[in-house]
């Protein structure tokens, strides 16, 4: 929408005459968002997500609001101008009665907290009451887009430590394992997305940013230093590696984020032709693709997101191979243009 709607002259000028605009950081007001996505369905039934456009009465009170609104109307999606109109046309028209709801949604947000609260109350069965949630084969949460929600599973990996039931620890493994092998992770820089759009955590929304790596960097390092595993071992180095070196600015501060795209183009930084990966690496090719899925398919869009193929097994020789052809792919990824930091 930033790209579609907010930048667009026709589409402002309707914001701007009509709407006084802000733009809500999820991250660093988590109470808002809160108040918003409940609102969201308490008014319109609709489940909500990102991003999400609310409207507010006068007085910051929620009226109406939806998740996505493109800047043409398709599938049944109204386009994002024509919302802005209706609904200032239905505020002005119907302003008193919008404003009168005002002490209704107090109501149902004071029963909303007060069956939500859990101070005072043991904690461990909501944790129980989450694992029934997860999914068994693909860890993290079921369904799709999938977001790892490291949160949570640093929760569940504290339970684990005291109380020493095994169906914690196998929760956090299956989601760090997953994650680890899989598209959200950046096999060859290291690092990972934000969230995955399919429920296999293969095809990665490619932005990724700095609050989700250091969150896996935290429950990686709680994880590896009770299990002394040396898989998540280089995961957590690679990381740490790719956050030092490529999360800081030439003033040695960390930034944010990286952009999903470059050259106008999701993912295209990232991905690889399978004709393009034979031509690097040639007669190392047969070797690579002991640990690696590729398909002259692709997985995304005819082309490749390297992913690890299940329980892969590689001799040291054939290990040290892999490293040296990962630093090569690195390096030659390196001389694309790489997404907006």
């Amino acid at each position: 929408m930033a790209h579609e709607s907010f930048e667009d002259n026709e589409t402002a000028k309707i914001m701007n005459e009509k709407f006084i605009n802000i733009k809500v950081d999820r991250e660093e007001r988590p109470d808002l968002d809160y108040v918003f996505q409940r609102s969201l369905s308490i008014l319109t039934g609709a489940q909500g997500g990102w991003p999400l456009s609310m409207f507010l009465d006068e007085n910051g009170v929620p009226f109406t609001g939806g998740t996505y609104f493109p800047p043409k109307e398709i599938h049944g999606r109204p386009n994002f101008k024509s919302v802005l109109e209706n609904v200032s046309d239905v505020y002005e028209k119907n302003r008193e009665k919008i404003i009168s709801q005002v002490d209704q949604m107090k109501s149902v947000f004071d029963e909303l907290n007060r069956k939500t609260s859990v101070l005072n109350q043991p904690l461990e069965p909501f944790v129980e009451r989450i694992i029934q949630y997860l999914d068994k084969e693909n860890g993290g949460f079921k369904g799709a887009p999938k977001f790892p929600q490291f949160y949570m599973f640093d929760a569940i990996f504290y339970f684990y430590l005291k109380t020493n039931n095994k169906i914690y620890l196998d929760a956090v493994e299956l989601l760090l394992k997953k994650i680890s092998s899989r598209g959200i992770y950046d096999q060859l820089g290291g690092g990972i997305s934000r969230y995955t759009v399919d429920k296999d955590w293969i095809i990665p929304h490619f932005e990724k940013m700095l609050y989700d790596n250091i969150q896996y960097v935290d429950l990686l390092s709680k994880f590896y230093n009770s299990t002394k595993n040396d898989y998540y071992k280089d995961k957590l180095k690679q990381t740490i590696s790719f956050i030092n070196l490529e999360f800081k600015n030439k003033d040695n501060l960390l930034g944010s984020a990286y952009d999903a795209d470059s050259d106008g183009i999701e993912g295209l930084f990232y991905t690889w032709g399978y004709d393009e990966i034979k031509e690097i690496l040639k007669e190392s090719y047969s070797i690579f693709e002991k640990k690696y899925e590729i398909t002259k398919e692709g997985n995304f869009e005819s082309k490749n997101i390297l992913i690890e193929k299940e329980n892969f097994q590689l001799n040291k020789e054939e290990f040290h191979i892999i490293e040296e052809i990962e630093k090569k792919l690195l390096l030659k990824r390196n001389e694309r243009n790489k997404p907006f930091f």
